[in-house]
């Protein structure tokens, strides 16, 4: 559910899906649509012009460190036109428009001036240092008067008035104070009002706050922030580490993706709050502009695919795994705009976009967590989703202005997204042990299932061998009691030879049996040998060719190319697999109709092996399958719906395709409904001492289907 990473408002960041969309979410997305809505102007309460005039900040002896809200004033000028002595003219005209709150204005390409009024009491130290922020705004540009700045650090200026430039886009060794922030010295004078004019221009949003430190608690304060980012970036890093380390060991796409979020989030507050600067100091604005926009894009990209894996978006709503995709795309396509003025087009689409998934996803999570109250994790998720739209909601009333920006001490979504990588955190390791408990189950249900396989073939085939004894005991009586001549009547005849058929196919049964167990287990080695193709073809249709339809033709036609090519195969066994799929397409194909049998080995470029390849088909105008039926052709017991009514075990093509397998080749099927069917055997490397020289007469490769 891509969050967005809204702080200085330079990009979005990850969380969001859709399908549900519970009414208590309503007023929580109209409400961010409308803050979304008002970067360029305040509510009207917002706006309304505080007291006549500003009163200048008073500083005390006992002031460590007090805020400039309430004594600044304000104005715009939306044309970029206003020289520093049109600023003063403006001022004495009673134009700047005093303000009792700092007030984010979105991003805006406004230019912004500030008037800040200070005092120093007597018995107050001469010297103070002023610090603006935000880390991230572009350019601040700082007039003082002469006389307020010491050394040089000043540059230019007019009317007795000095400027001192700061913002991202001045190299931080340039600087007038090495500080996480924009700060500045300032001597001021005892008892004596003075006012400093400040120009904000920014890419980013404007969310300027001011405040004045005695020198002394300075350093002090400053350590109060860099410890809880110390303490952010630390578990940040803590989780980047372990679970790079997890999703590579498990290769697990969400935890890779869960990753790549963690770094965005990581990257984006290291510049956006200052940190940045303080390693890289030399680092150019654009670049800067590139690493915090660039991350927060990168984010929404990384949080939708973790959220789209998570979720198994792509199986339990396909259109959510779509829109993701795309949310990806955008977000990813997005990046290279973060150090041009497009920017300012991409970065509220994304946002907005960002923002949207957001809220549908906590929806959609607390829908899951409430639908499978056993699954832990989506309650992590969910309160990972609730934490970031709670954040993302109120960082954005404060970015656009309708909340004050010295609501709180730092920006409220740096706290949401921590909760909100904790909670997802946590959500990914209970899936992680969720998907080894199913594992380990997943083991012990397979080595119970073999256990029980192995207990069940180790019986069938005691059965089996149980059952030979006494049917061939029958069987002999049976034939010794037709042989004898002493049954005369048809109708006992009858019984007798159906006697005798009845114990060979149970005997034919009980060799299926076994066969299909040897080979199973591996325990049945093939005895190759080199001999002629008819004599292969001969031993599989034994006692089938003579086999006539209603119109007394008879129903196999059979084709063999050069039947006197050697092919070195295991006789007896080809002959079963060949004979079984010959007996099906007899059994299951309508009297009237032909079996086609084709047999020939072609070169052995098809199979790329050093002898032919020997292709043997079998063709017949049955009902034939469907496509799902023709995926679990050679699963051991398994009838197709066409061999309803019929007698079979299930077996024989089981055993076809073991015994194929065991040569070395391949058994396929071509069928639908209707049309009937054609098995087709392909074994490479067995075309005999011939191999590699053209055969002549009907190839492999041109035997006819049907």
């Amino acid at each position: 559910m891509p969050h967005a990473i809204s702080g200085p408002d330079r990009g979005p960041g990850p969380h969001g899906h859709a399908r549900l969309f519970p009414w208590a979410s309503v007023p929580i997305l109209w409400l961010l649509l409308w803050a979304l809505a008002g970067s360029a102007a305040w509510p009207a309460a917002a706006q309304a012009p505080g007291p006549p005039a500003a009163e200048p900040l008073r500083l005390e002896a006992a002031t460590g460190r007090t805020s400039l809200a309430g004594h600044f004033a304000r104005l715009v000028d939306p044309d970029h036109a206003l020289t520093f002595a049109d600023v003063l003219r403006a001022d004495a005209e009673g134009r700047f428009e005093p303000q009792t709150l700092f007030r984010g204005a979105g991003q805006t390409p406004d230019v912004h001036w500030y008037r800040f009024d200070l005092l120093r009491e007597t018995g107050a130290p001469a010297d103070w240092i002023l610090e603006l922020g935000e880390a991230y705004i572009d350019h601040l540009d700082l007039h003082v008067p002469a006389s307020l700045v010491p050394g040089p650090a000043a540059s230019g200026g007019a009317a007795g008035y000095r400027v001192i430039r700061m913002g991202d886009f001045v190299p931080f060794s340039q600087r007038p104070m090495r500080s996480r922030l924009h700060a500045t010295p300032l001597t001021l004078p005892e008892g004596q009002p003075v006012s400093l004019y400040l120009r904000v221009e920014s890419v980013s949003s404007i969310t300027l706050r001011a405040a004045v430190y005695a020198v002394p608690a300075f350093a002090g304060y400053q350590m109060t922030n860099l410890l809880f980012l110390g303490l952010f970036f630390g578990v940040l890093a803590i989780l980047m580490v372990g679970y790079v380390a997890l999703g590579l060991l498990l290769r697990d796409g969400a935890l890779l993706a869960y990753t790549g979020y963690v770094a965005s989030v990581f990257i984006f507050y290291l510049f956006s709050s200052g940190i940045g600067a303080l390693l890289l100091p030399d680092m150019p604005g654009e670049l800067t502009n590139l690493l915090v926009g660039g991350s927060a894009f990168l984010g929404v990209a990384a949080a939708a695919g973790m959220w789209d894996r998570i979720l198994s978006l792509r199986v339990q709503f396909p259109i959510l795994h779509r829109i993701y995709a795309g949310i990806r795309w955008m977000g990813i396509l997005a990046v290279p705009t973060a150090m041009s003025p497009a920017y300012s087009i991409t970065n509220p689409v994304v946002l907005t976009v960002a923002s949207l998934s957001t809220v549908i996803g906590a929806a959609l999570s607390v829908r899951l967590a409430v639908k499978n109250p056993a699954d832990t994790s989506a309650r992590f998720y969910a309160a990972a989703a609730l934490a970031a739209v709670a954040g993302l909601t109120v960082t954005q009333f404060t970015v656009r202005g309708t909340l004050p920006v010295d609501l709180m001490f730092a920006d409220p979504y740096q706290f949401a997204v921590l909760v909100s990588v904790l909670c997802l955190g946590s959500g990914l390791a209970l899936r992680i042990r969720r998907l080894q408990v199913e594992r380990v189950r997943a083991q012990e249900e397979s080595a119970f299932a073999t256990k029980r396989a192995e207990e069940q073939r180790t019986f069938v085939a005691m059965l089996s061998h149980e059952f030979r004894t006494p049917l061939a005991s029958i069987q002999g009586a049976a034939q010794m009691i037709e042989l004898s001549g002493e049954v005369r009547t048809p109708s006992t005849q009858s019984r007798v030879r159906r006697i005798v058929e009845t114990t060979r196919r149970m005997s034919d049964l009980v060799e299926l049996f076994l066969s299909a167990d040897a080979l199973d287990q591996g325990a049945l080695a093939l005895k190759p040998e080199s001999v002629p193709l008819d004599l292969v073809m001969d031993e599989a249709l034994e006692g089938l060719e003579g086999l006539a339809g209603t119109d007394g033709e008879p129903r196999l036609a059979v084709t063999v190319g050069t039947p006197d090519r050697p092919v070195r195969v295991d006789v007896p066994f080809l002959g079963v697999a060949v004979g079984n799929l010959v007996r099906n397409a007899l059994r299951y194909s309508p009297p009237d109709t032909p079996v086609r049998v084709a047999a020939g080995v072609a070169p052995g470029v098809v199979s790329g092996a050093a002898g032919g390849e020997l292709v043997i088909r079998v063709a017949d105008q049955g009902r034939g399958m469907s496509p799902e039926e023709v995926e679990r052709i050679g699963s051991i017991y398994f009838r197709a719906a066409s061999s309803q009514g019929t007698k079979g075990s299930g077996l024989g093509l089981y055993m076809t395709q073991r015994i194929v397998a065991a040569h070395g080749g391949t058994l396929t099927v071509e069928s639908a409904v209707g049309t009937g069917s054609v098995f087709t055997i392909r074994l490479p490397g067995v075309g005999g001492e011939e191999a590699g020289t053209a055969t002549t007469g009907t190839a492999a490769g041109r035997l006819p289907a049907q």
